[in-house]
Order: structure tokens, then C-alpha cells, then sequence
């Protein structure tokens, strides 16, 4: 590029899968094509003297023709590890119009907010720069139409809800100039099925049996707590299962949340029943069992809204 006139590569990327997307190491795995278009003068021919308008290379063509020519030197800002390219197309039009066209398969870092866990929705984000040429010489353009998803796309535990392609100029540690960016923002959506039957499901029936201990008027102390132990045992269990799938975050996700509350409510039931079982007046030992019964499920449903309330707000 020559001083002044920045040269603009248009530039698109295709989601053809998501894999390994892992919030614990806060990556995910990117398999897609980039597309990238430039105009380089140099390049154009004489469509009658070479017998075809378009000149097209494949391969390990298509890396000595790479090699050989001016290119954008693009490079993926937040990739992990190396990047594969499983297949490289290079067209050049007989005007120097350039056409390149690369399968990539690489790790990329992203940012995971999990307030909402399991019903949260992330934006992964591929990033792409020229490694040597500023904004002064390449500008990357977001090229929409080769930028997308396919239509059948599916992954087990998310839902593909939309992307985004956008460009911006950025600082970088480098250099001392603004060098142009490419952004592809992937938005999903958590399946949260598997949290809701095999997990919260699960939690709210053992708090539920957790209030039997209301209708023990004849019951000792020690049986009434051992269901109240129980089921706070049960609780511990549970938080160890969904922790597997979570970064240690200095947050509360919403699960944690709805744990806390289950476990706070059955510790306090069985300060309710020690209190119960210490009272002399058994008519009024009575009455505050008679007022549990609905003042628990009342205050646990309360909570619960409350926790999905205040989640949302993040």
C-alpha cells in the first residue's frame, strides 16, 4: 500500500461449527471460512493473451501464490494455540482484483458471563488484524454477505441465535498507530433442559419434602432434623455437579443462587423444629407448625422470583 491511500480488503467469516465451547478455560474451538478481497493493479493480465479471465489456485498452489504476492498478513487477535488451515483457494481476476478463500479450524479466547447460568446467552468473538500494516495503509471492511451461519447449523447444548460483523480501528501494544479490526460476534443461547429436569427440578421436590417435618408433631427433634440433614446433604451434592461445568467466578450464577436459598431455608427449618421441640406450650409448639406449612413454601417462592429478578438485570 502506498502512503495515503489505504488499500480496503473486505473481509468475511462463515460459522460452520462450534465445538469444545469451554467456560472453564474460557475458550471455544471455531471451525469456518474466511474470506478476504482486495484490488492489487499489479496483478491484472490480459484476459485474451492468457485464454481465461480468472487465474485460480488450490492447494499448496495457493501457498507459493500467497507467498508470492502482496497479502493483508491477517492474523486471529484472541486464537489459542496454532490455527489449521485445512483448505486455501486464491483467485485472481484479470482487473487485479484478489479473491482469497481459507477453511481455518483454531481455538479462540472469549469472555463468558454466566450470571444467568444455565439460562444464559454468550457472544463469542473472532477477531482479525493485519499483523504489519496500520489503518493508515489497510482498512478491513465487514463483507455481510459472505458472513453467517449455515441454515441446518446445530450443536447439542446451544442455540445459534444470530452474528454480527463489524469493523473498527483499535490501539494496540505493537505499535504506536491505530491498525484496523474485523469482529465476527457469534451470539448463543444455552439448552438449559438438562439443568431444569436433571438438576433444579430435583432441588425444589427434595425442599418441598424438606417441609414434611411441619406435620411431625408427635416426632423427636432428631427425626425431624435427620430429613432436614438430608435433604441439605442433598443440596452439597448437587452444587458439586453443577460446579464441574463452571470457572471458579467470584460471582453467584442464578443456580448458585437458587442452591444458597434451598440450603439457607433448610438450615433455617431446622432451627424450626429445635425451637418447636424446646417449646413447653404445645398448643402454641403447634401453632408455629401450622404457620410454617405456608410461610416457607410462601418465602422460598419469593426468593426464588427474587434471585430470577435481580439475574436478569446483569
Amino acid at each position: 500500500p502506498r502512503p495515503g491511500e489505504p488499500v480496503e480488503i473486505e473481509v468475511g467469516l462463515f460459522v460452520n461449527e462450534l465445538r469444545e465451547i469451554h467456560a472453564v478455560s474460557d475458550t471455544f474451538r471455531f471451525i469456518g471460512t474466511i474470506t478476504a478481497s482486495w484490488c492489487d493493479p499489479r496483478l491484472a493480465f490480459d484476459p485474451d493473451v492468457e485464454g481465461k479471465e480468472v487465474r485460480a489456485f488450490h492447494g499448496a498452489d495457493a501457498e507459493r501464490e500467497t507467498a508470492r504476492i502482496w497479502t493483508v498478513q491477517g492474523f486471529p487477535v484472541n486464537q489459542v494455540g496454532a490455527v489449521t488451515a485445512t483448505q486455501r483457494v486464491l483467485r485472481e481476476r484479470y482487473d487485479g482484483m484478489v479473491s482469497a478463500v481459507i477453511n481455518l479450524d483454531m481455538r479462540l479466547a472469549t469472555d463468558y458471563n454466566l450470571r444467568r447460568f444455565p439460562f444464559d446467552r454468550q457472544t463469542l468473538t473472532l477477531a482479525v488484524e493485519s499483523f504489519a500494516w496500520d489503518a493508515n495503509q489497510v482498512v478491513l471492511v465487514a463483507d455481510r454477505e459472505t458472513s453467517g451461519f449455515a441454515d441446518n447449523f446445530q450443536m447439542p447444548e446451544w442455540r445459534m441465535i444470530g452474528v454480527h460483523a463489524d469493523s473498527t480501528t483499535v490501539e494496540v501494544a505493537r505499535a504506536e498507530e491505530l491498525f484496523s479490526r474485523f469482529t465476527l460476534a457469534i451470539d448463543i443461547e444455552r439448552k438449559s433442559g438438562f439443568y431444569i429436569w436433571k438438576v433444579l427440578l430435583p432441588l425444589l421436590i427434595i425442599v418441598a419434602l424438606s417441609w414434611s417435618v411441619f406435620w411431625m408433631r408427635d416426632e423427636k427433634f432428631a427425626v425431624r432434623v435427620r430429613t432436614s440433614a438430608t435433604g441439605i446433604l442433598t443440596i452439597v451434592a448437587y452444587q458439586f455437579m453443577a460446579a464441574k461445568d463452571l470457572p471458579r467466578v467470584a460471582y453467584l450464577t442464578l443456580i448458585d443462587k437458587v442452591m444458597v436459598a434451598s440450603f439457607v431455608l433448610l438450615a433455617i427449618t431446622v432451627i424450626e423444629s429445635l425451637v418447636v421441640s424446646r417449646l413447653a406450650d404445645q398448643e402454641f409448639a403447634a401453632k408455629v407448625d401450622r404457620t410454617a406449612r405456608w410461610v416457607f413454601p410462601l418465602a422460598y417462592g419469593l426468593i426464588i422470583l427474587l434471585v430470577v429478578v435481580t439475574s436478569s438485570v446483569h
